[in-house]
């Protein structure tokens, strides 16, 4: 058997640099550890470390109970929906929901269903959303729909009370981490 006949490369070929990747070795470490990170950032986004997925927290009071699902860490630009449940334990007059500023502040608040019979914010920024009155066992599922703004980043109150008038019923403490 006789050796295959040479093949001619062309001039700008350099075998040693561009086949054995002599004086590139460093290259191809840099392109392996950037592919290393963005594969990482990928699995982190996967496993939800960057946002959207609910969390459910409660609280109860004599009068009524309050329940908020809503994700707890969202990205800029993300639309999320928030679900908080109000049940009357003992009638309620004037069922009053209030967002903490956190909720509001930098954030747009798409749509509110069913509609409040009144909204206004108070002296803190606060957003107070009054519903029609409520007898004792009935149930109000209230949807709000939100989208983050991109500039919005960090960490933030989202505190969510109940109040029947200016009358203290319950209160989660959350708190909402924004990524750009």
């Amino acid at each position: 058997m006789s050796d295959p006949p040479p093949i001619d490369l062309p001039a700008e070929i350099d075998l040693g640099r561009h086949r054995d990747f002599e004086g590139r070795r460093l290259g191809q470490w840099l392109r392996r550890g950037f592919l290393t990170l963005l594969l990482l950032f990928i699995i982190a986004a996967l496993a939800n470390l960057f946002g959207q997925a609910a969390a459910t927290d409660s609280a109860s009071g004599a009068a009524g109970t309050l329940s908020v699902k809503a994700p707890s860490r969202v990205r800029g630009g993300l639309t999320y929906q928030g679900e908080f449940v109000i049940h009357a334990k003992q009638a309620l007059g004037a069922p009053t929901l209030v967002l903490d500023r956190g909720w509001v502040d930098q954030t747009t608040v798409n749509t509110v269903q069913p509609e409040p019979a009144g909204s206004t914010t108070d002296a803190a920024g606060n957003l107070k959303l009054r519903f029609a009155p409520m007898p004792p066992g009935r149930t109000l599922v209230v949807y709000v729909e939100f989208q983050a703004n991109p500039i919005n980043v960090g960490s933030h109150d989202a505190d969510v009370a109940l109040y029947d008038a200016d009358k203290p019923i319950a209160q989660i403490s959350r708190t909402q981490l924004d990524f750009p």
